[in-house]
């Protein structure tokens, strides 16, 4: 089942700054594919780090499924996170270790046993398109290809809602295509996607809902739709 995400009167500053968002309500509706696009340093990443309760708003509520998630206990935040599968730009992975280590490494922690692992990890590798490479060190894969071990690590725990910070903004086009098509095929298959980028081609190609931050504030806007040909 996917997952209804509202934020309401949302308000987040750093070091006593001008707010990078303030007083910031919209919803995410369930089973939606939404991207939040803005200028850099808008407050794309602060939305995502606040949504995954890595930082505190100033004031306001983040609802997921009706819950105020920022009145959880540490451990409930924890189950939390496993709700939400997570990519970033830079990867966040373990360069020394292979692809199937770094896709484990989450399951490891939860507690996961062998056998449930392994099954796991061939889902997700299988999932991606790189199950022939588990052994490989993620040091020598391509940009592309750590941002689908990224995805694969983001997947382990069947996520209802899916994050992506500029997951396109490192790669070639013909790599960033099969991962806006692998983001896509999630959606499709009921989570709630949020993917944040600036690439306006990136979002007239691969079309769907809009929400621009400007001027600490979000908004919905329209962009003229055409179909990506690949």
């Amino acid at each position: 089942m996917a997952i209804n995400i509202a934020l309401q009167g949302l308000t987040k500053s750093y070091l006593g700054m001008l707010p990078v968002l303030d007083d910031v309500s919209f919803n995410i509706d369930e089973g939606e594919f939404y991207y939040l696009t803005g200028v850099s340093g808008a407050g794309k990443t602060t939305v995502f780090r606040l949504l995954m309760l890595m930082e505190r708003p100033d004031r306001g509520t983040i609802l997921f499924g009706g819950e105020d998630v920022t009145r959880l206990s540490p451990a409930d935040q924890a189950l939390h996170r496993r709700r939400i599968g997570m990519v970033f730009q830079d990867y966040r992975l373990l360069a020394d270790e292979s692809i199937e280590e770094n896709v484990a490494l989450p399951l490891r922690v939860a507690g996961y046993r062998a056998g449930k692992l392994r099954g796991k990890i061939e889902e997700r590798l299988e999932q991606v398109g790189l199950a022939d490479r588990r052994k490989d060190r993620v040091m020598g894969l391509s940009g592309g290809e750590k941002q689908l071990v990224s995805i694969a690590r983001a997947l382990a725990f069947d996520p209802k809602v899916f994050f992506a910070d500029e997951p396109t903004g490192n790669l070639d086009q013909s790599m960033a295509i099969r991962v806006m098509e692998l983001i896509l095929a999630l959606h499709r298959g009921g989570c709630t996607v949020i993917v944040a980028t600036h690439d306006l081609n990136l979002i007239r190609a691969f079309w769907a809902r809009t929400l621009l931050i400007k001027d600490r504030r979000v908004h919905e806007v329209r962009l003229t739709e055409h179909r990506s040909s690949a």
